[in-house]
């Protein structure tokens, strides 16, 4: 089960792209950073919003891709 964060940023994406492809979208681009929903943390934000800022981008368009990115950054941990 996904950790607080990653709960949040998935919140924060399905908005956009549904539970289903948001949930996806998390669990891949941890991957693609080296950790897990699970094991993701505050340091791996930066990295993470970047990534998922491309993959939505491609699907959603860029003005999507970077809005989401910006609330992923923003986040209070």
């Amino acid at each position: 089960m996904a950790n607080k964060l990653a709960q949040e940023i998935e919140k924060i994406l399905s908005e956009a792209v549904g539970e289903f492809i948001a949930k996806a979208t998390v669990k891949k681009n941890c991957e693609l950073i080296g950790c897990t929903p699970e094991t993701l943390t505050a340091a791996h934000l930066p990295e993470l919003a970047e990534k998922i800022d491309k993959s939505v981008s491609f699907f959603s368009g860029k003005e999507v891709g970077s809005s989401l990115a910006e609330k992923i950054r923003a986040l209070k941990v």
